[in-house]
């Protein structure tokens, strides 16, 4: 983001991703250090269907992402 000088995104949605075993997925974001509230849950995941949620608002990201597997 600082390379292309980008000082701010809005994520809109959300798109979980599991396999077969799982059955409820939640997606958290942190920023300073601190959790932000909760994005999105999903009580009754379900791998054979698979869809972008959308958020009820955009969610800012103003620093870096980091993404773990």
């Amino acid at each position: 983001m600082a390379q292309a000088n980008i000082t701010e995104f809005k994520m809109l949605g959300v798109l979980q991703h599991s396999h077969v075993a799982s059955v409820r997925i939640t997606t958290r974001h942190f920023r300073d250090g601190g959790e932000l509230p909760l994005l999105i849950t999903d009580t009754n995941y379900d791998f054979n269907f698979q869809d972008l949620r959308k958020l009820p608002e955009r969610s800012p990201f103003t620093q870096y992402l980091h993404k773990s597997c």
